[in-house]
């Protein structure tokens, strides 16, 4: 097996970003999906939607290990993959989809982009900061569509999260920060859907 390099590690966030299954399936069969089941999740959740071959067989692997470890976003993203493989419904069907950089989303949430706050506008996926946002768009008319942004404030870092600035420690950091913010998403009825460039 190889490594998690940066390089591979740039392509994968690439490749769940822009739900390009085929190019994350090539990534994750010669390497260990265990440091990556945030990231190989989405990924073969849209692998599988696109008949890639090797997708099913590594889907089923994600589906345990993430069964097995139980973090936090880990059930969200699991029901995700048994919807996608055909295995049951799962409570995944009930959350609505939102085209959602999750890194985006993660930085938003957990500080890295700044203090807050920020809105996240449900129709396109962007995460901007709340007076923008609000002094712009939402107070121009009493009509606007206000069902539109959801705000959102930073939250405290996940405990056990290593904090020193390695590219592993930050990766592992990333790795768990994007499955709270997937667990986030959940709480308001919602899931992560690729964004399309």
């Amino acid at each position: 097996m190889t490594d998690w390099d940066e390089g591979a590690r740039e392509a994968l966030r690439g490749a769940a970003s822009l739900g390009r299954g085929a190019a994350g399936v090539e990534l994750l069969r010669v390497r260990p999906l265990e440091p990556v089941l945030q990231y190989a999740g989405d990924v073969l959740v849209a692998a599988l939607g696109q008949t890639v071959p090797e997708a099913r067989p590594l889907a089923e692997k994600c589906l345990q290990a993430l069964d097995a470890r139980g973090e936090a976003g880990d059930r969200e993203l699991a029901e995700q993959l048994v919807q996608a493989l055909g295995d049951g419904a799962g409570e995944g069907e009930r959350l609505a989809p939102v085209p959602i950089d999750l890194g985006e989303l993660a930085g938003a949430l957990y500080g890295r982009l700044g203090d807050g706050p920020f809105v996240l506008d449900l129709a396109l996926g962007d995460v901007v900061p709340a007076d923008e946002a609000f002094g712009e768009l939402l107070c121009e008319e009493p009509g606007d569509d206000r069902e539109r942004w959801l705000t959102l404030s930073p939250e405290p870092a996940a405990p056990g999260v290593p904090t020193d600035a390695s590219p592993d420690a930050l990766f592992v950091r990333e790795e768990r920060e994007r499955g709270r913010a997937r667990l986030w998403l959940a709480a308001y009825g919602l899931r992560p859907s690729p964004r399309r460039l």
